[in-house]
């Protein structure tokens, strides 16, 4: 299996939060309102505050990607409000190299968050959304049926899906928004911060 080929100097050519947003050309302006938006509770800083060792996280996202524009957010502002976390993004379509790496680890989805000790070597991945959004996802595309039924009919174009199925996508991004202001950034937090505090306690990353 390939192992990850990736240096300072491929770390240095990764793009800040500001960066990232600088160069959008869709979702850009919802994106810049959610970065400025995220604000992290007492305890979520907390739980930052104990954590000791450096860690860099690699981020390969895309501009279109609905779980990018929630997640990547928060994750900037966990690098942000902790001195020991360092956060680089990467557009997976100008690295082709990582992506062939995560797809051969059987990771396609975005965005991908790759754990990286400060020597960059792989320590932990994490994946997409919080455990608690598919379902939400799952109960949202059941009761609206007729998503799937567009994405499956033989007889439009894929522009034609597309512009049928635009009103839905930007309701579903909406929607998105409200669960993540609910529950769902802290489920973010939650996991990827438990993640961090779960290698500091093995002593070969610690």
């Amino acid at each position: 299996m390939e192992e990850l080929q990736f240096d300072q100097t491929d770390w240095e050519k990764g793009l800040s939060i500001t960066e990232l947003i600088a160069g959008m050309t869709v979702n850009k302006e919802a994106m810049q309102r959610r970065h400025q938006s995220i604000e992290l509770t007492g305890d979520e800083q907390a739980r930052l505050a104990g954590l000791t060792a450096r860690r860099r996280l690699l981020i390969l996202t895309e501009e279109w990607c609905s779980d990018c524009l929630m997640n990547l957010p928060i994750l900037a502002k966990l690098a942000e409000d902790s001195p020991n976390i360092e956060v680089r993004f990467f557009n997976r379509k100008d690295w082709p190299e990582l992506r062939a790496y995560f797809n051969g680890h059987d990771i396609y989805s975005l965005p991908t968050v790759q754990i990286l000790d400060d020597f960059l070597r792989p320590l932990a991945v994490w994946v997409e959304r919080p455990q608690a959004a598919h379902q939400r996802l799952a109960d949202w595309k059941e009761a609206h049926p007729e998503v799937e039924h567009t994405r499956r009919r033989a007889d439009l174009t894929s522009e034609q899906k597309r512009e049928m199925l635009k009103v839905f996508n930007e309701r579903l991004l909406e929607e998105m928004e409200n669960w993540y202001a609910q529950d769902l950034q802290s489920e973010t937090v939650r996991e990827v911060v438990e993640i961090l505090e779960s290698l500091e306690k093995t002593p070969s990353h610690a």
